[in-house]
């Protein structure tokens, strides 16, 4: 049987991406300290703490209540202490335990709970994004001009390629039902390997799309900034549904098209079913109509099926099922991949493999919307984060949904 694990509040408070990665149990005690913690007048203490509830919203059906009260059998433990009650829970239940608190490891190896390293799996979560919450402090204004003075001095052990965004902890922004969803950017950086360089881009836009297109957050900010950095020939861009991935993606590379800095988009998207949907069984017509049906988030920016079969009368798109791609070398192109969670490691080497000169490889996906089980197990995107660092590779993590307001209310479900 597998281990079942029980996730302190000092997890979920800093890591609530733990939720994403596996199933947990979650005790009453936990959850009414996280409802504490919303009510706090530390703010980031706070915001932590709404943004915990929400991953557990979201994560309802990996997620097990324990609504238990525990009382500790242990005359030597206070009976009143949370960490005390998890222990406890862990002896009954046989759980084991997921914790960043040193002093809770220590006690729960001394009851043989065993214990899942949780400084592990967050290595292992590469965003390509370090954020920074300062006040107006004396110390924080130090630490803001030594940024500012010494941009080679890497205080943050930032990798080639990655992200500094730095928020002002005392201006909160909320949305328009006065729920905080955030704070006022100062500024935003990436570290070139040598030092800390500003964030740019420009607007994009051409014959494909008429007006300009430009960043709608300031986290889209990154993925500009990425796309149009000629020296990574790997790029990728994870996050939720409708935080902009394919739609900045498929922007740029159209541009990119029309200006004649490739040739051609190849679209290699794994043809995988939607999880809990009955299959269509084999689909009638040649390799286009077979192979269309996973393409319509393409065919959305380019006017439809007409106007995806212009572009690929043109030659400026060619569409592939993933197992064709062995043994191509492919010149001058932007390999495209969509719903990469939908990968394995393998699919991911083998595309990476198929990079010829001029090329680049686009990947994007959201881990959250997997759709089979052997993709949870071999994960290609977290296969991804073992390249973070180098020069080729670049990586960003969206978060804001701006598909339609009407898009976000499926976070509520």
């Amino acid at each position: 049987m597998e281990k079942i694990y029980v996730a302190d509040t000092n997890v979920l408070l800093e890591f609530p991406e733990i939720l994403n990665e596996q199933p947990v149990v979650l005790l009453s005690h936990v959850i009414r300290e996280l409802e504490k913690h919303k009510l706090s007048h530390n703010n980031e203490l706070a915001f932590k703490a709404r943004q915990a509830t929400r991953y557990i919203e979201d994560n309802q059906d990996t997620v097990t209540f324990d609504t238990n009260d525990y009382n500790v059998q242990d005359d030597r433990l206070d009976g009143n202490y949370v960490d005390n009650k998890i222990i406890q829970a862990c002896i009954d239940n046989g759980y084991g335990l997921i914790t960043n608190d040193l002093l809770l490891k220590i006690k729960s190896r001394g009851y043989g709970i065993e214990l899942l390293d949780v400084e592990q799996e967050e290595k292992d979560d590469y965003k390509g994004l370090h954020e920074l919450f300062l006040t107006s402090s004396q110390e924080d204004q130090e630490l803001l001009a030594e940024i500012y003075e010494i941009p080679q001095l890497n205080k943050f052990d930032l990798v080639k390629n990655q992200y500094l965004f730095i928020w002002n902890k005392e201006k909160p922004t909320h949305n328009e039902d006065g729920e905080q969803n955030g704070y006022e950017l100062i500024d935003s950086f990436k570290y070139d390997g040598f030092q800390l360089i500003k964030l740019k881009y420009r607007p994009v836009g051409g014959k494909f799309l008429g007006s300009k297109v430009k960043p709608i957050n300031k986290k889209q900010e990154m993925l500009f900034d990425l796309l149009q950095n000629e020296e990574i020939k790997i790029k990728a861009c994870f996050g939720k549904y409708g935080v902009g991935k394919d739609y900045v993606m498929i922007t740029h590379a159209l541009d990119m098209i029309d200006a004649g800095k490739f040739d051609k988009i190849i679209w290699a998207r794994n043809n995988v079913e939607l999880a809990d949907v009955p299959t269509l069984g084999i689909l009638p017509g040649d390799k286009f109509e077979k192979l269309v049906e996973f393409a319509m988030p393409l065919a959305d920016h380019v006017g439809g099926v007409e106007g995806l079969t212009m572009l690929i009368r043109e030659g400026k798109i060619e569409i592939q099922h993933l197992g064709s791609l062995r043994g191509r070398d492919i010149k001058n192109s932007i390999i495209y991949v969509t719903e990469c969670q939908n990968n394995t490691a393998e699919h991911v080497k083998l595309l990476i493999g198929r990079v010829g000169k001029e090329s680049e490889l686009w990947l994007n996906g959201d881990i959250k919307q997997v759709d089979k089980d052997v993709y949870k197990r071999n994960s290609g995107i977290r296969a991804l984060h073992k390249l973070k660092g180098h020069r080729l590779y670049g990586q960003v993590t969206l978060d804001k949904t701006e598909r339609s307001e009407t898009a976000e209310l499926a976070e509520l479900i």
